[in-house]
């Protein structure tokens, strides 16, 4: 029996011998290969200095030109998201106003007819 504080088995021992795993990919020779799980952060370039931490903390960080770029992209998501719905919000009031336009207008039309008939 398993208990609720025992680690969860690999992937590797869950579906090492799995039959689909068995034989070899077929199609062309570039599938996909394994990917090694070593933290790679030296060689892969990227600059660690910026962590998710601090992109939270604006308050107390000197900001690079990569901070201005994702704070203007941020403020455009967030400037369209904002005209996107004030244009929503405009079109649902003008449709409600046609409606009721349209009712008012069909309503009188058709009491006008009763009355000439």
């Amino acid at each position: 029996m398993v208990k609720a504080t025992d680690s969860a088995p690999a992937y590797e021992e869950l579906y090492h011998n799995h039959p689909v795993n068995q034989h070899p990919p077929s199609g062309s020779s570039s599938a996909y290969a394994p990917v090694p799980l070593e933290d790679d952060t030296q060689s892969s370039g990227r600059d660690e200095s910026h962590t998710p931490l601090q992109d939270l903390n604006v308050m107390g960080h000197t900001h690079c030109d990569a901070c201005e770029k994702r704070q203007d992209q941020r403020e455009r998501r967030q400037h369209e998201k904002r005209i996107c719905g004030i244009v929503a919000a405009t079109l649902m009031v003008a449709l409600i106003c046609f409606m009721i336009l349209g009712i008012v207008f069909f309503d009188g039309w058709f009491d006008a007819r009763k009355k000439s008939h």
